[in-house]
């Protein structure tokens, strides 16, 4: 990528913004101890005190589907706060090119055609399941949207897929699908036990390796003049059993694993299309491997 200005992730710690790190030369780092994104006099002054150019937006409160169903108003509230603490202080100081992270959880349950696409944004209401997550993100969108209107400058949404990689969060009441099912397949190949995989495993998804969605991202800073969000999407799809049988395959307990169907499945599916259709995607079973892998070196220091 050849951005001349200066470059600040918000969230340069995460999933997605160590991601970034790797990819962009000399970034603005923020982490929580920087600026808490829930306080605006904090938030605020860190960024005015760097004048970024560009400000890639990765910070977020985010969760599994069982941290969603509990506390749906809570994602609601500070995703909300985050965004406007973060977005009206780039606004202030003019910052050249913004980017918002979505995500599909934003389209309609019902009253869509698949695969997804940004024209359908509008057409209901969102799974109840993250309910409160996904109407936060539809108004990040929105948001974006306005703000590029108001200083004509280059302020763009991404969509993508469910995410994983290195520097993930492994925490078993708050992570999403794979860092869970990585941590618990570890778990039973060390302890002994079941694998347990909640649902029944039918539900489909795509998955974006984060080192390949830090380049999409970087790709659309510099190619996505448009104010729809752009579709960041590795479009094969996987069922929760097939991922689940790449991880306890690595771990060698596919003989323990079982599925708690006591557990809510969420959304059955969110097929969507992608903006990028040529892009040379990291395969699943090679994104897991590298995954599981800084797992087990880094075991005794990650977010769980």
């Amino acid at each position: 990528m050849s951005l001349k200005n200066r470059t600040m992730i918000i969230g340069s710690n995460g999933l997605l913004g160590s991601a970034l790190v790797k990819n962009i030369k000399d970034p603005i780092l923020h982490t929580r101890e920087d600026a808490d994104l829930l306080n605006r006099t904090a938030t605020s002054m860190f960024i005015l005190s760097e004048k970024p150019k560009t400000i890639i937006n990765c910070g977020a409160k985010v969760g599994g589907v069982l941290a969603n169903i509990k506390e749906n108003e809570l994602f609601f509230r500070q995703n909300i706060q985050m965004n406007n603490n973060v977005m009206e202080t780039a606004q202030y100081i003019g910052v050249e090119n913004f980017v918002s992270i979505l995500s599909t959880c934003i389209f309609p349950n019902d009253g869509v055609s698949y695969p997804l696409t940004a024209d359908q944004i509008d057409n209901g209401r969102p799974h109840d399941s993250n309910s409160g997550y996904s109407y936060a993100k539809r108004l990040l969108y929105y948001s974006t949207k306005m703000y590029r209107n108001f200083t004509q400058k280059n302020w763009i949404s991404i969509i993508p897929t469910n995410i994983f990689g290195e520097n993930d969060n492994f925490n078993l009441d708050s992570s999403h699908l794979i860092p869970a099912l990585i941590r618990k397949a570890y778990e039973t190949s060390i302890s002994g036990g079941d694998f347990i995989v909640w649902g029944d495993g039918t539900p489909l998804r795509q998955f974006i390796y984060s080192d390949d969605l830090s380049k999409m991202i970087l790709y659309a800073i510099d190619n996505w003049k448009k104010e729809t969000p752009f579709m960041a999407v590795n479009e094969t799809e996987y069922s929760i059993k097939d991922v689940a049988t790449i991880i306890a395959d690595r771990f060698n307990i596919l003989n323990k694993m079982k599925f708690d169907t006591s557990f809510p499945n969420g959304q059955y599916k969110k097929t969507a299309s992608s903006d990028y259709k040529d892009f040379p995607f990291t395969s699943l079973e090679e994104g897991l491997n590298k995954t599981i892998d800084w797992f087990i070196i880094n075991n005794k220091n990650i977010r769980k």
